[in-house]
C-alpha cells in the first residue's frame, strides 16, 4: 500500500481492528515512538486514516490502520507460519482474493481523479499483473512496435509471434481460472466477477463506480 518511490521493504504497517487502534496508538506512544513528519508514502495516509510512527536508523515507518478502513473481516485473514520461533502473538496476514476485494473497495468509495482512488487503482492493477502475468514481457492490449520485438530488441518471426501470443492467452486463462477458484466470503464474492472484468479487459478501472456516482 505504499508509493515505491518513498515506502520501504523495512516500513511496517498493520491493520488494527478498529476497537483496539487506540489502544495500539497508545502502546506506540508509551514506546517513545515518534509521530511521523516524513512526505506521504501509503495509501492509508493519503487518505488520513490511522496512526504514523518512525524509528530507527535509517528511519522506518511504523502504520496503523483502522482495518474498517479497507472492509476486511477478520475471519478473511490467515496466520502467518512462525516456524523456528514462539511469537507473542498471532500474527495475520491478507490473502490475495481479500487484498483485491479491499482495494476495489477504497477504489469505489473515492471520487473520480482523488489522489487515492488514483494510487489505489495504480496498486491493484501493478499486484494483479505482476502475481498472474509474466511481466518480464510487458506487452500490452494495444499493438505497439515493441511488442513485435524480443528482449534483445530483435525482430520476432511469425512463429516467435504465434508462441508469445499463445503463451499470453495461457496466461490470461489461468488468471481467470484463478479468480473463479478464489475464496471469497459472501461478503466480497461481487468482487469477483469485478476482478474477472478487470482482468479480461472487459472493464477498465477508470471506469470502476465511484463516490458520488448516481
Amino acid at each position: 500500500m505504499g508509493n515505491s518511490s518513498t515506502s520501504s521493504a523495512r516500513d511496517l504497517l498493520f491493520l488494527v481492528p478498529d476497537e483496539q487502534l487506540h489502544l495500539a496508538d497508545n502502546i506506540v506512544k508509551t514506546r517513545g515512538l515518534p509521530v511521523g513528519d516524513r512526505s506521504l508514502s501509503y495509501l492509508s495516509e493519503f487518505a488520513n486514516q490511522g496512526f504514523r510512527y518512525v524509528f530507527d536508523d535509517p528511519i522506518r515507518r511504523l502504520m496503523l490502520v483502522p482495518l474498517s478502513w479497507t472492509g476486511i473481516k477478520q475471519e478473511e485473514l490467515t496466520a502467518i507460519d512462525s516456524t523456528g520461533s514462539v511469537p507473542l502473538c498471532a500474527t495475520l496476514t491478507v490473502p490475495l482474493p481479500s487484498f483485491c476485494a479491499a482495494y476495489l473497495r477504497i477504489i469505489m468509495q473515492e471520487e473520480t481523479g482523488s489522489m487515492v482512488r488514483v494510487m489505489a487503482i495504480a496498486d491493484l492493477s501493478s499486484v494483479i499483473a505482476y502475481s498472474m502475468f509474466d511481466m518480464t514481457y510487458e506487452g500490452s492490449y494495444m499493438s505497439c512496435p515493441e511488442d513485435d520485438m524480443d528482449e534483445a530488441g530483435d525482430i520476432l518471426t511469425d512463429g516467435e509471434k504465434e508462441k508469445r501470443a499463445e503463451k499470453e492467452a495461457l496466461e490470461m486463462e489461468n488468471a481467470l481460472n484463478s479468480i473463479r477458484e478464489w475464496h471469497l466470503t459472501p461478503d466480497t464474492e461481487w468482487a469477483r466477477d469485478v476482478l474477472i472484468r478487470l482482468v479480461s479487459g472487459a472493464l477498465q478501472y477508470e471506469l470502476l463506480p465511484c463516490k458520488g456516482q448516481k
